[in-house]
Formats: C-alpha cells, sequence, structure tokens
C-alpha cells in the first residue's frame, strides 16, 4: 500500500536547496564513507580469526544463539557447518553474545582472551553502523545523528532518498529552509528515542526513514484539515483522489503499528512511529496556536504575482479608455512597487514616449537599463534603437547621449550590432566622449566583423584613428582590419 502526497508540482524558482543538499549528504555518505565497510569488515573478521577467538567462543555462542533465535536442530546445525569466517562474521555482530561474554567468568579471567576481543572489536567498530549506527542498549550521541545517514543498501538508500525528496521540496518552501531542516534533524532524534524507550535491545538501525517519517507527520500537520491530492497504490489499483490532509495520519499511524505488532520483518516500525508523530506535533498544534509561521500563500497556491497581474490589467483598462493621466500616475506608481517588470516596462514606455512624459520615461529607462542580460527585453530594446532613430520632435528625448550610451551598450551585450551602430553614430554625432566609447567601439567593430559589415568597421576605425590614435583600442581594430585586406 502505498499513499502519497500529490498537491504541489515542483517549482525550481524555488528550488528545495536543503532538500537536495540533504539527499547530497546521504549518498556522500553511502558511497563514500560507507563504501569501505566491505575492507573493514573484512579486516575484523581476519582479526577475530587470528586471535583464535572463534575456537574459544564457538561452544558459548552457538548454543546461546540457537536458543535466542528459537533454532530447530536442523538448523543448528546448519549454523554449526557454516564457514569459519561467515560463522566469525556472525558472532562479531551478536552485540547481545557479547555484552554476556564480557560479563562470563571465564572470560573474565583469562586477560589474553579479553585482549585478543578488545582488538577485534576495536576493529568492528569501525564500520560506518558500529561507529555511527543507532544501537539503544550503546546509547550514543554519534549514533542518535549520525545513524539518519547512514544506510543498509543502495535500496534502501534509494527508497528514502525519493520520499525525502516528495515531501521535502513543498514542506522546505511551506516552513522555511531553517525550521525545515531543525524539525527534519528533531524528527530523526526524536524516531530513534522512541525505539530506546519501547525497545531497547542490542540491533543496529542505520537510515533516514524516521526522520522521513517526521516530514510525513510535518505535512499533515501543515496542512490540517485542508483537501489536497493525494496519489494511492493498492496493488493493481492506482489513481489520485483528494481528502483532508489529516484523514491520512490514522492510515499512516495504522500501518506502521500493523507492522510493529504483526509483520516479521526487519523494519524498524518503532523509528516510523516515532519520526511520524514527531513531525506531526511539532507542527500541527504550534500552527493551531498561531506560533507556527508558515506560506499560507505557497499553500493556497497563490499566484505571487497575482497582485501585480491584477493591477497591470487595471492599468491596461486606463491605456484602452484613453485616461492617459491616470495611466501615468498609476504607472509611476507601480513602477515603484514592482520594479523591473518586463510587462509593465512594455506597456508604460511607449506611454511616456508618446506624452514626452520625461519622469515616466527616465524611469522606465532605468529600469530597463538595469534589467540582466537573459531577462527577454531585446524587443524592448530594438524598439527603443528603432525609435531613437526616427525623426520628429517626439523622438528628441530619446536621442540624448546617456540614454543612447546605455542603449548602445546593451545592444552590444544582446549582439544587435546593427541596431548598436545606429546608436554608436547617435552618441558619436552628439559630440560626447565617454570614456566607455571606445571599448564599446572596439566590441561593436567585432560583431559586425562577424555579421561581414566591412564598411561599418571602416567607420568605427576612421573614428578611433581621428579621436583616439594612441589607443590600444585603436591598436587592436586597426590588427582586425589589416587582416580584413
Amino acid at each position: 500500500m502505498l499513499i502519497i502526497p500529490a498537491e504541489h508540482p515542483l517549482d525550481w524558482k524555488k528550488p528545495p536547496i536543503v532538500t537536495l543538499l540533504l539527499i547530497l549528504l546521504n549518498m556522500l555518505v553511502y558511497f563514500g564513507y560507507q563504501g569501505g565497510d566491505s575492507e573493514r569488515e573484512a579486516h575484523a573478521i581476519q582479526t577475530y580469526l587470528d586471535g583464535g577467538l572463534l575456537n574459544r567462543e564457538r561452544a558459548l555462542f552457538i548454543p546461546a544463539f540457537a536458543e535466542r533465535r528459537e533454532l530447530d536442530a536442523d538448523t543448528q546445525r546448519q549454523v554449526e557447518a557454516m564457514r569459519r569466517t561467515d560463522l566469525a562474521r556472525l558472532v562479531l555482530y551478536d552485540l547481545e553474545f557479547e555484552n554476556r561474554l564480557h560479563h562470563n567468568p571465564d572470560y573474565l579471567a583469562d586477560a589474553e582472551w579479553q585482549a585478543a576481543r578488545q582488538k577485534a572489536e576495536a576493529a568492528r567498530d569501525q564500520l560506518s553502523s558500529m561507529r555511527f549506527g543507532f544501537i539503544p542498549k550503546r546509547f550514543t550521541f554519534e549514533g542518535l545523528f549520525g545513524a539518519m545517514f547512514l544506510h543498509g543498501d543502495f535500496g534502501h538508500l534509494l527508497g528514502n532518498m525519493v520520499f525525502l525528496f516528495i515531501f521535502g521540496f513543498a514542506l522546505e518552501i511551506a516552513l522555511g529552509r531553517w525550521l525545515y531542516l531543525g524539525l527534519y534533524l528533531l524528527s530523526g532524534v526524536a524516531s530513534h528515542l522512541l525505539w530506546w524507550i519501547m525497545d531497547p535491545g542490542w540491533i543496529t538501525g542505520v537510515g533516514a526513514s524516521g526522520a522521513i517519517s517526521g516530514l510525513m507527520g510535518m505535512y499533515l500537520g501543515v496542512y490540517g484539515l485542508r483537501r489536497i491530492n493525494f496519489f494511492y497504490w493498492l496493488g493493481p489499483l492506482f489513481g489520485y483522489f483528494r481528502a483532508p490532509a489529516l484523514w491520512i495520519l490514522p492510515v499512516w499511524a495504522g500501518k506502521e503499528l500493523y507492522g510493529l505488532l504483526l509483520a516479521d520483518d526487519n523494519v524498524n516500525y518503532y523509528a516510523h512511529l516515532g519520526g511520524l508523530i514527531a513531525g506531526f506535533g511539532a507542527t500541527w498544534l504550534p500552527k493551531a496556536i498561531g506560533t507556527l509561521k508558515v506560506d499560507e500563500a505557497y499553500l493556497n497556491k497563490e499566484d505571487p504575482l497575482g497582485p501585480f497581474k491584477r493591477e497591470l490589467q487595471g492599468l491596461d483598462q486606463l491605456i484602452g479608455s484613453f485616461s492617459l493621466d491616470q495611466a501615468s500616475s498609476r504607472g509611476l506608481d507601480m513602477l515603484t512597487r514592482y520594479p523591473q517588470q518586463l510587462p509593465l516596462l512594455e506597456r508604460l514606455y511607449p506611454l511616456a514616449v508618446t506624452r514626452q512624459d520625461k519622469p515616466l520615461l527616465s524611469a522606465v529607462l532605468k529600469q530597463l537599463f538595469s534589467l540582466p542580460a537573459n531577462a527577454g527585453h531585446t524587443g524592448l530594446l530594438k524598439r527603443l534603437a528603432t525609435d531613437s532613430g526616427t525623426p520628429g520632435a517626439g523622438r528628441r528625448l530619446l536621442q540624448h547621449p546617456a540614454i543612447q550610451l546605455h542603449l548602445l551598450t546593451h545592444l552590444v551585450r544582446t549582439g544587435e550590432g546593427a541596431l548598436a551602430l545606429g546608436a554608436w553614430r547617435r552618441l558619436k554625432d552628439s559630440g560626447q566622449r565617454p570614456t566607455a566609447l571606445p571599448t564599446l567601439t572596439l566590441q561593436l567593430a567585432k560583431q559586425l566583423n562577424r555579421q561581414q559589415d566591412l564598411r561599418g568597421i571602416a567607420e568605427l576605425g576612421q573614428f578611433l584613428d581621428g579621436h583616439y590614435p594612441d589607443a590600444e583600442q585603436t591598436q587592436q581594430l586597426n590588427l582586425l582590419r589589416q587582416h580584413l585586406r
């Protein structure tokens, strides 16, 4: 049975950075650190065998192991017939037998036995699961935190990382990155603590499952009674349904309780329950009493640009009804509250040019020229270049040298050589010589070279020869012209 939320598509405009880093960390630990466990285990087993420990402990271990596991006679004989390395591995990983052995009078009376055992145990404790796994009977803070970043095998890792991504990307946005990370770690710790309280044993626990169960609890706590989409998979049946998020809590908790009471596998259901309860409790109650702030706009799938789009529609209505004074006034106000919004600039630019509205045009051009190169504003730049070269009293304001300098810079940056040449000519004819002009002239010449505009290159070269004869840019351009000949 599988039931998971399917409420939000992944929005890469708000990438789940913490979730991706957690996934990366788990993978690095598994492939980097845990990848050396095979060698560590082989060394530990060899150390155990070289110390002669199997010969000493075999007669003690097999009966105790058979009694605890309730093995029948045939199975016990199979254990006795195991290869020495396999049996040594079984003994080394049996921490309950080790604890009993440490209290055995014969062991305590034999210093040589103790020394050999301590050496083998020290080698075994270098294994990731022994060093950083959580063992309730051997409580350590390293295990309490470290176990949630270890995994038993690749399938265990893959399953956990898929669920971490499914739940994590939405929660990270809804809760905020640091609170989300804190609650993730808290859930992982709580999952181990419940196991420690309810079933303290000698079994080693590893995996992010407890922390991820905490994410599941957080998800339900954050959404509460809000109806959300779920994906279900029940054998041959699968599909989607909508339900209040909290309705799924007893389903998830019941599944874990069923596994705890009736399943016969190696899944740590205590850890799952502990994480689920901790994650739910850490979000639902604080949210209910108003101490937990979440991104309600994200939960309600509100468009973050919704207010802007509504105001833009109102501006269109003013322009369409020729209420241009009101449109100009509202446009200036919107530029202040919604800076660098290209759709707004595209509407206000023709309004400012037509009305020769200097304050509005100045505000529009400042924001236009501050847009990054990939903002998609090349079309508006082209329109400004075309308007600047069109005769008429209404265009004189656009031909100001400062505007043409900015226009030239952006047209060169976007690769619009022909239009940039027009802006360069207007700037040159203005009589002003800004310090950036030689560099821009050389950059423009290189673009015109790619477009095979020899006349334009010649014009640029003659200008540099006449006004900047000693400049480095002039020398470079002359070398380029000689190469073209």
